[in-house]
């Protein structure tokens, strides 16, 4: 079965990713001078390796072309909107949240003239962020599993891996890089699904990814998926500019990246935009997928 396949070829990724993350942090420090999170390595790591894979796999697995995964539909200006205004109301009402218990707080970090460039560069990342992600577990990966399996399992399937994959992130990388710790970073791939604050993160990241994958099926076109997806990264990328948040209290801010996600005010920002779904979002005349 593809599908079989596919998930293989993630899972593959993501154990070379463990591997070789450690040398290619330890490689941009000493390049750049700077300390990288092993977060961020690990991500784009991740992301290169697996664009990679699904190239060379593309036509094998029958991944689709551009019109069955969603990303060429007409009207995808107005999709486009939606998807922003949908994450939009939602964002704010988490930030909204969080202001009121006193864990946000305004002030801008730079002066004006860099302010407006690290702006522009953090809307046009979320923005990639939002088509690549979407098309990859909204629009191949959900399109492969309902073809094989039916819509339902690939809604829970897709939306299991997308909170896996997604809090599998460990500190930073410090010291010296040894033969061994590539190998060390894979036995403790998935530490992170064991501690104390893995369930509040996940149930987030699961809730936010349902509301994605709703959206991609009741629209039929991946870039209202895609609004939602790129504001939430903006708001943060972009947000961290213009106000800081605290780490408390953990019920509501969570922990880890990205904010809110693992807290009351991240399942407020999903709850929202959901109330919302029907009123936004009409139905696609057919299926997508």
């Amino acid at each position: 079965m593809r599908t079989l396949r596919l998930l293989a070829l993630v899972a593959g990724v993501l154990v070379v990713t463990a591997v070789v993350s450690p040398w290619c942090a330890l490689g941009v420090a000493r390049l750049t001078g700077r300390s990288w999170s092993f977060a961020r390595v690990f991500d784009r790591v991740f992301e290169v390796l697996l664009v990679g894979g699904l190239v060379l796999a593309w036509r094998r697995l029958d991944l689709g072309d551009l019109r069955a995964i969603g990303l060429r539909r007409p009207g995808i200006g107005r999709d486009l909107a939606r998807g922003l205004l949908l994450g939009g109301l939602g964002v704010a009402a988490g930030l909204g949240l969080a202001a009121a218990t006193g864990a946000l707080a305004p002030g801008l970090r730079f002066p004006p003239a860099k302010l407006v460039r690290k702006s522009l560069l953090g809307l046009a990342a979320a923005l990639g962020v939002g088509i690549g992600e979407e098309t990859l577990f909204r629009g191949v990966l959900l399109r492969r599993v309902a073809h094989d399996a039916g819509t339902v399992v690939a809604v829970v399937v897709t939306t299991g891996v997308y909170a896996a994959v997604h809090a599998l992130r460990t500190g930073r990388v410090a010291g010296p890089v040894d033969a061994g710790s590539g190998f060390a970073r894979l036995a403790g791939l998935f530490a992170p699904l064991a501690t104390a604050d893995a369930l509040p993160r996940l149930v987030g990241l699961a809730l936010f990814g349902l509301l994605l994958a709703v959206l991609r099926l009741r629209s039929g076109s991946l870039w209202t998926a895609i609004g939602v997806h790129a504001t939430w990264v903006a708001a943060f990328r972009v947000g961290r500019l213009f106000f800081t948040l605290a780490p408390v209290p953990v019920w509501v801010v969570g922990t880890g990246w990205p904010p809110l996600v693992g807290g009351a005010a991240g399942w407020l920002a999903v709850a929202v935009s959901a109330a919302l779904v029907p009123a936004l979002v009409g139905r696609a005349p057919r299926a997508a997928a």
